[in-house]
C-alpha cells in the first residue's frame, strides 16, 4: 500500500507500507527518510491525530492516502487554582430617591409668600438657588465647600 505524508514545509514523501500494518511502521520509515525521532512524529488522517498502536485499515486509511505529520508539541503550563476570597465585597452606598424632595426648601403660608426654609450660600461661585445644608452645628456648602459654624449659648 502506498501513502502519501505531508510533512509541516509542504513537502510531500512516498511511504510504502503492508495493508495490514500500523502507525508505527509508517513513523520508522519517516525517521529514516526525515531524520525525525518517533516520539516526536504527530501524524493526522482526516482531523484526527493517530495512535502508534492504531492499525491503518482501522482508522479509514487506504491506498494513497494522505497523512500529514506534525510535530509533538509540549504540553501548555499548569492551571491556575482559582481565588477564593474570605471578606465579602464592600457595599456600595445608594442613594435614596426621595419624591417632591424641593418641598423641605421653600414653605408657601396662606397669603402665598414663599419663603425659603434654609439658608443660601453667599459665595459668588454659587449664587442665589443653591441651599446650604444644615448640620446640628454648621451650615456647609456642598458645591464650594464653605462652611459657617452655629456657636450654642452657654448657661
Amino acid at each position: 500500500m502506498r501513502l502519501f505524508v505531508r510533512d509541516l514545509a509542504g513537502r510531500t514523501l512516498s511511504v510504502d507500507v503492508a495493508p495490514e500494518s500500523d502507525v508505527a511502521a509508517v513513523q520508522q520509515q519517516l525517521t529514516a527518510d526525515l531524520g525525525v525521532p518517533v516520539a516526536e512524529q504527530r501524524l493526522l488522517f482526516g482531523g484526527r491525530s493517530l495512535a502508534t498502536s492504531d492499525q491503518l485499515a482501522a482508522v479509514g486509511v487506504e491506498n494513497e492516502s494522505t497523512l500529514f505529520l506534525s510535530f509533538e508539541l509540549q504540553g501548555g503550563g499548569k492551571k491556575r487554582k482559582k481565588k477564593t476570597y474570605t471578606k465579602p465585597k464592600k457595599i456600595k452606598h445608594k442613594r435614596k430617591k426621595v419624591k417632591l424632595a424641593v418641598l423641605k426648601f421653600y414653605k408657601v403660608d396662606s397669603n402665598d409668600k414663599v419663603t425659603r426654609l434654609r439658608r443660601e450660600c453667599p459665595h459668588e461661585v454659587c449664587g442665589p438657588g443653591v441651599f446650604m445644608a444644615m448640620h446640628f452645628n454648621r451650615y456647609y456648602c456642598g458645591k464650594c465647600h464653605l462652611t459657617y459654624l452655629i456657636k450654642k449659648d452657654e448657661k
